[in-house]
């Protein structure tokens, strides 16, 4: 397309790219139509369409708006005020203000053509882009309304009641990034406020705020509100960045400045939380940049494993964790790598985020189906459960992760870390904030630890204490072993800013009442008893872990010692008494009934002692499957507390029980390897059965999400498709009722035909000529009879469609009325028979044309003869007007008398002169007498001639008027003169000539008139 030099320096304010698929068109025409053609944006419109129809989408929409709309072709660059319509089978970019096309790939199926266009669109405009999501089925447009967001761009999704498919608008809101919520039709108004708004133009930033004192304490009160609500210091972020985010609210709030703004936050709660959220600018996705997760993969992930003792777990950070998403992108590849190199060793994942809400999401571990596009097939049968639309992560990846909220600027850091990432998050700091961030993430690194960066951040002053490992995907290694200081928290906003007065510290001191327990009193009395009259004993669980100790049992078990303290018994007893209470412990366990041993020996003290041991099994209910606690007593001998009688005592022969012991767990060994083995082989055929059905399901699986893909495709485009034709079908169809209207409100028959001479369609004007009925169509005409006196009408039909001739035929009815026939031949279509065409017949009655050519011929031969030569006219007139009654009326006497003198003293005429001085007397003498005309006088006495001609048209009189006047005619009624008065007579003028020529030429008229009449009164 060719652009002038004047076009190519237009920028537009604002990119606006929209996505729509199935039920768009209606949408994109509520949208356009509701939007004013002068906004500066340039408009982007996206598709899902078909390749095998031809759009009409620009025409539709030509209709509502006046904005130019192009086709977009490669590299064309947009302009303001415009809309670029992206064609079939294409992937979109936008690089440096221009639409780069390429096509997309076949086998790569659904192709999310809305978010790749929005991504980049994201990437090359920042905040100066804003995406909108239309109707539509699936989830395209989801990710890239992320990227959008993330970039400081506006949102605006489809209010999904009003679309007629709400897939895409359902998936765009659930990620609560939408600013705004609206129908098609209120967009374009909200839409321009937001462009126009002071602040969003540019002409009001917020940023210049802080350049004056006042307004930089509205900018700090509005740090403390949003502390206060989230507990994070908003003020080490970068100043531009938080500029940006109250710009926009500014804007979608419709406020004009930082004042309002800050009175809106004090009255508004929910836009406290609104702000807070953009601020932390939580935006993420599975594996996020490809590249680095592939250098993380095959670089770093296995010199973390087989990093510093083995026995010890290995401990990775993600801050800034968002959603999660690159927490369990880590430990999935962490467990892929653990599997890959046989590594079997702990895993412990501490994934924190500043954000409780976010954290508490990530935690859950549910995700959309829109995840599909990040995760490959695979990973996601590997590590996640289908669950309706939703994917939830599995439990085995979701034990290696332990998420916390965590303030990485101002919470200690976590310690002894092999692997830290935090990717895009530092980036939106200060710098002092950096360097403090840095500092931590430094204490918390081992030595040889590596960092995991995001492409725009780098480590400034720290760099020394770190060597790179790849610069293209930041990932350093710690090789310095320095011991820095950590920098404290900062206890004051407008430090971060211009260094002035503090505020609160970033954990809120909170005043904790001490807990007192408040025991039962008989609970009191029973501890004291048993303190006092049971030996020394341990409660155990059912796993033989210590719960509770009564008395000193310090000289029965083993002191505290280096490693992971153990409350297990085994662990806890005396070597020399750990076969007596093992064994004690399995025969009460194994029986079910109490065990007791006597003359248990054991040292203490260099001194051999000798003590009872007995074993009392606790149940919590008389159900078997009840939880039970096991109580182990040490009784010593010279204890002369009575206490209850033991049944069934044993002495305990250290080598008897022993040997007894050892053979008891022989003997349950090989039943356990017996049934060991036969669980294992049933569970390798169940294994080889499962395996060998979930492959053949994970097949079936992928196909048919492949051919649901495809018809979803399919489905979408051929819905584009079939809206567009719905819609030029409704506008066929309303000319085509406009059409039948005009034809059915004319009095003319037409008959089509079709190549076949069948009737296809007829007018009911036509039924009064040729007897066609309803259920006539599609009959031949030569079937149908007709009231036309034409005998060949039937064979120039004929010939009208064999030949290609027109006719025309004036024609007779069988009801003696005259007829225009026109036959003309016409073509339906391409495919019409060759030697045949199809016939349109038309029927005019023209009965009254006919009657009228014949008056009209009749007064043609009657002026003929009335005017044939001027000598006989003359005679004809003298005989006619020899006894011609004349009213005269005038209320001067002498005109009268001069009138009445002139009129007698004609030779060849006479006339019968009656004279008038008032209307009332002319009117009786015109009642009396058979007048033919008067003179008449324009001024009487209180009336005028006006008067007179009135009256008379009251009274349905005719009688020609000649008007007599001492006036010009320019001073008296033009109207008047043009249609009451036959002719006019100055009184300056009189003479017996000029009356006589004015009498003829009145009779004349009347004459004609009555001719006029007399043909009027015949038809």
């Amino acid at each position: 397309m060719e652009k002038s030099e004047a076009n190519k320096v237009k920028t537009p304010s604002h990119v606006i790219g929209i996505g729509a698929s199935a039920g768009g068109l209606e949408a994109l025409q509520e949208f356009f139509g509701g939007l004013p053609s002068n906004t500066g944006a340039a408009f982007v419109v996206v598709q899902h369409l078909s390749p095998d129809y031809k759009s009409m989408m620009s025409e539709l929409l030509r209709k509502n708006t006046t904005m130019p709309i192009f086709e977009v072709t490669d590299s064309i660059v947009i302009e303001p005020n415009s809309i670029y319509l992206m064609p079939p089978r294409k992937n979109m970019l936008i690089t440096e203000g221009k639409l780069l096309l390429s096509d997309q790939m076949p086998d790569r199926l659904p192709h999310l053509s809305i978010d790749v266009f929005l991504r980049s669109l994201a990437e090359d405009q920042q905040h100066k882009g804003i995406g909108i999501v239309l109707s539509g089925t699936g989830t395209d447009g989801t990710r890239g309304i992320r990227a959008i967001k993330e970039s400081g761009g506006l949102v605006i999704v489809q209010e999904p009641d009003s679309a007629k498919f709400d897939g895409m608008p359902v998936s765009a809101f659930n990620t609560g990034l939408a600013d705004m919520v609206l129908p098609p039709k209120e967009m374009g108004k909200s839409l321009e406020n937001f462009i126009n708004h002071p602040s969003i133009k540019g002409d009001a930033p917020v940023i210049q705020y802080a350049n004056s004192e006042s307004d930089n304490e509205t900018l700090l009160e509005i740090f403390h509100i949003l502390k206060k609500q989230s507990s994070i210091n908003f003020s080490q972020y970068k100043l531009s960045t938080v500029a940006r985010r109250i710009e926009r609210r500014l804007g979608l709030n419709q406020l004009t400045s930082l004042d309002a703004y800050l009175r809106f936050l004090l009255e508004t709660p929910r836009e406290v939380q609104i702000l807070s959220k953009e601020l932390l600018i939580n935006v993420t996705r599975f594996f996020r940049d490809d590249e680095a997760f592939a250098k993380l993969t095959n670089s770093v992930i296995p010199r973390v494993l087989t990093s510093g003792n083995e026995k010890e777990p290995v401990r990775l950070w993600i801050a800034a964790c968002s959603s999660g998403e690159e927490a369990y992108s880590m430990a999935m590849l962490i467990d892929e790598a653990k599997e890959q190199y046989g590594i079997d060793r702990q895993i412990k994942i501490f994934a924190t985020d500043v954000d409780e809400d976010i954290i508490a999401e990530a935690s859950a571990g549910v995700y959309s189906s829109e995840i599909e596009q990040d995760i490959s097939p695979q990973r996601l049968s590997r590590y996640f459960e289908k669950s309706n639309d939703k994917y939830v992560v599995s439990s085995k990846l979701r034990q290696m992760v332990i998420f916390a909220q965590h303030n990485m600027i101002e919470d200690p850091p976590f310690s002894n870390i092999t692997l830290l990432s935090c990717r895009n998050a530092l980036i939106y700091f200060q710098q002092s904030a950096q360097q403090k961030v840095f500092s931590s993430f430094y204490f918390a690194l081992q030595k040889e630890g590596f960092l995991f960066l995001g492409n725009s951040e780098s480590l400034g002053e720290m760099s020394v204490h770190f060597s790179t490992v790849d610069e293209r995907t930041r990932i350093f290694q710690k090789v310095s072993d320095a011991r820095l200081p950590l920098q404290g928290k900062s206890n004051n906003i407008k430090q971060s800013i211009y260094n002035s007065s503090p505020i609160i510290s970033a954990t809120a001191v909170r005043d904790s009442a001490p807990r007192i327990a408040a025991n039962n009193k008989f609970n009191v009395i029973l501890e004291k008893l048993v303190d006092y009259y049971a030996p020394e004993c341990i409660v155990l669980d059912d796993s033989f872990d210590a719960i509770h100790v009564y008395g000193d049992v310090s000289a029965y078990t083993k002191g505290l010692t280096k490693g992971k303290v153990s409350t297990n018994i085994k662990d806890m007893i005396r070597n020399d008494l750990s076969v007596a209470v093992s064994t004690a412990l399995y025969r009460c366990e194994k029986n079910e009934e109490d065990v007791f041993y006597n003359d248990v020996s054991f040292e203490h003290n260099g001194e051999q002692c000798t003590i009872d041991l007995a074993v009392f099994i606790v149940k919590q209910s008389v159900h078997n499957s009840s939880p039970r606690s096991y109580i182990l007593q040490f009784i010593k001998h010279e204890e002369t507390t009575p206490y209850k009688a033991k049944p069934k005592s044993i002495t305990f022969d250290p080598g008897e029980q022993s040997q007894q012991r050892i053979h008891d767990l022989e003997q349950e060994l090989i039943k356990k390897q017996e049934h060991l083995q036969v669980t294992i082989e049933e569970l390798e055929t169940t294994n080889e059965e499962l395996q060998s059905a979930n492959e053949e399901l994970m097949s079936s699986n992928e196909e048919l999400q492949s051919t649901n893909e495809e018809l979803q495709s399919v489905n979408e485009e051929l819905y584009t498709v079939n809206s567009e034709y719905q819609e030029k079908i409704g506008q066929l169809t309303e000319a085509n009722t406009d059409l039948d209207n005009v034809i059915n409100s004319i009095d003319i028959g037409i008959v089509f035909l079709d190549e076949n001479l069948t009737i296809r369609k007829y007018t009911s004007h036509s039924t009064n000529y040729i007897n066609v009925r309803t259920g006539d169509i599609g009959r031949p005409i030569h079937h149908i009879s007709h009231e036309l006196e034409y005998s060949e009408f039937l064979a120039q039909v004929g010939n009208v469609s064999s030949k290609g001739i027109s006719i025309e035929q004036d024609v007779m009815t069988k009801s003696g009325q005259a007829v225009l026939l026109r036959m003309m031949p016409y073509s339906l279509n391409d495919k019409s028979l060759p030697n045949n065409q199809a016939v349109l017949i038309t029927i005019t009655n023209i009965s009254r044309l006919r009657f009228i050519e014949n008056a009209l011929m009749q007064a043609r031969e009657q002026f003929k003869s009335l005017l044939k030569n001027k000598a006989e006219r003359l005679e004809y007139s003298i005989e006619k007007n020899k006894n011609v009654t004349v009213l005269v009326i005038d209320d001067d006497s002498v005109d009268r008398a001069t009138i009445g003198r002139y009129l007698n003293d004609s030779e060849e005429r006479s006339y019968n002169v009656l004279e008038s001085s008032t209307i009332e007397k002319a009117m009786e003498m015109i009642n009396e007498n058979n007048i033919d005309l008067c003179f008449l006088d324009y001024h009487l006495s209180g009336n005028t001639a006006e008067d007179f001609s009135k009256l008379l048209k009251r009274k349905g009189i005719y009688l020609p008027i000649i008007l007599l006047s001492g006036q010009k005619e320019s001073a008296m009624n033009k109207e008047f003169l043009s249609n009451e008065v036959i002719d006019y007579i100055s009184k300056n003028d009189l003479s017996k000539p000029v009356l006589v020529r004015s009498i003829d030429y009145v009779m004349e008229r009347k004459e004609i008139r009555n001719i006029i009449q007399g043909f009027e009164f015949d038809s």
